[in-house]
């Protein structure tokens, strides 16, 4: 993964050991996120590819909005 003006690059699709380094998930609750149909992912063989985005909606799905 490069920098480029100040950006992280990521590759368009990760495994679940590179989306559980980026979004700091362990690698089964990537995988249960995923069979819960919480988290897409495309089945490539016996291996299943996110992408950052698909990460971030989870992301904006899961969270607790702030009471104020």
């Amino acid at each position: 993964m490069s920098k480029c003006q100040g950006h992280e690059t990521y590759p368009l699709f990760l495994t679940t050991e590179q989306a559980s380094k980026i979004s700091g998930l362990g690698i089964n609750r990537l995988r249960q996120l995923m069979e819960e149909g919480q988290l897409e992912y495309l089945p490539v063989g016996n291996r299943r590819l996110t992408t950052v985005e698909a990460l971030m909606d989870y992301y904006q799905r899961a969270k607790v909005p702030v009471i104020a």
